[in-house]
């Protein structure tokens, strides 16, 4: 997922689950954590890479659904309520595309910045490509019970 605009840009890649197929509670959500592994370039041109384990699989599936719902005209708007504060994520209808807004916590980061956040806007033909990159992430991670 790539967000961008004039002065920075926010890669971020389902990079694993959290704990293999049999670590974790069974009957709770442990096994269906992912890792986000994020690339942040802040308008000073700093890199910054850093990873954090903030998406649950279903909510994968909800923030793919959201976002599908936007793109086809159903709804103006679609904005993230994952159980942890650490990725946000929101989604506009606009007259030219869709505007994002994009907020991921560096845990790891040695540098002064704790947070990458950015404005960026999308044609349609980039959200169509964002959508189809998620529909491939959440079969490549279902969920596990």
């Amino acid at each position: 997922m790539l967000f961008k605009n004039e002065e920075a840009s926010l890669k971020l890649d389902i990079a694993s689950y959290e704990l293999p197929a049999d670590g974790g509670a069974p009957d709770s959500d442990d096994r269906n954590w992912l890792v986000l592994r994020a690339t942040w370039i802040n308008e000073d041109g700093l890199l910054i890479k850093d990873s954090n384990s903030c998406l649950l699989t279903y909510e994968l599936q909800e923030m793919t659904a959201g976002l599908k719902v936007v793109k086809a005209g159903l709804k103006q708007r679609y904005e993230s309520e994952f159980t942890e504060p650490y990725f946000m994520l929101s989604a506009d209808a606009v007259e030219d595309g869709f505007r994002f807004f994009v907020s991921f916590t560096l845990p790891n980061t040695m540098e002064d910045e704790d947070v990458a956040e950015l404005y960026a806007h999308m044609t349609a033909e980039e959200m169509a490509a964002l959508i189809e990159e998620l529909d491939r992430l959440v079969k490549k991670f279902p969920d596990r019970t």
